[in-house]
């Protein structure tokens, strides 16, 4: 396939090529649609661009993302109507598929894989004027690989001249980019393999665009040279870690807290 592609949303549905590393699909779900999951997949995420959708109790609404580590089996509901991207990596999710999980960061022992959700203000987060960058996984998690990063401008942008050390993929929410001739406006996907320098401009609405990698990514600022790690304390992003973790559920429900939590789940 070429280096970099642009995969049209056709009719509200848009899929990576199937010659990538990686995968993203942009899905229509109608209420009480269940997704489940068997344990021979890598690590996944689910992204919700409108609606809600519920996993072990915790519900996951307009602009959060559920990830889904390496075997884990959830059951998702969809609550109401809901536009859904979907994304992961062909052949499993990186290199914590080689890892068995035996503990968390706290050192505390897990039984199995672990599905997380995040809400709408990320893991980690860059705010300024005209700017919104949002990290729901940047790859540092003990147990799974997954990279995600939701990125806006509202203004007209244009990126210097780059590349990542990983493919990815770019789904547009807002406004449309181009790189060279190709314009990618809401809903398509493009896809960037590793290693490719380019560059993308906005038009003068700005954009909001979902990232995705499978595994952790250093950037390269071309010509120059500069090397920048991409995670969310590497680069000096505020940790806001808007999410409740299977842990912190599980001692929630023991409390007799549900409604009050599901009410507030940050």
């Amino acid at each position: 396939m070429r280096k970099i592609e642009v995969m049209d949303p056709g009719r509200g549905f848009a899929e990576s090529s199937p010659d990538a590393s990686i995968w993203m699909s942009a899905l229509e779900l109608d209420a009480g649609a269940v997704l489940s999951w068997d344990p021979s997949h890598g690590d996944e995420a689910l992204y919700v661009e409108s609606g809600e959708l519920v996993v072990d109790g915790r519900i996951c609404g307009a602009g959060g993302a559920i990830v889904i580590e390496a075997r884990a089996c959830p059951t998702v509901e969809v609550r109401v109507t809901s536009r859904v991207v979907h994304m992961g990596a062909r052949g499993g999710g990186g290199a914590v598929d080689d890892i068995s999980p035996s503990s968390s960061a706290g050192g505390t022992d897990r039984d199995a894989p672990a599905v997380h959700v995040v809400g709408p203000r990320g893991t980690f987060e860059a705010i300024e004027p005209g700017r919104e960058t949002r990290f729901f996984a940047d790859a540092t998690c003990p147990h799974c690989s997954l990279w995600l990063l939701y990125t806006a401008r509202s203004f007209a942008y244009e990126s210097p001249v780059h590349s990542h050390s990983q493919d990815e993929l770019i789904h547009v929410l807002r406004g449309e980019i181009r790189l060279g001739s190709l314009v990618a406006g809401p809903g398509a996907t493009v896809f960037i393999a590793a290693d490719q320098p380019y560059h993308f401009r906005s038009g003068p609405e700005g954009f909001a665009f979902l990232n995705y990698r499978r595994a952790a990514s250093v950037m390269t600022i071309r010509p120059t040279g500069e090397k920048i790690i991409e995670a969310g304390a590497a680069t000096g992003m505020t940790s806001v870690a808007d999410a409740v973790s299977p842990l912190e559920r599980n001692r929630v429900l023991r409390s007799g807290e549900r409604e009050s939590w599901l009410e507030n789940p940050t």
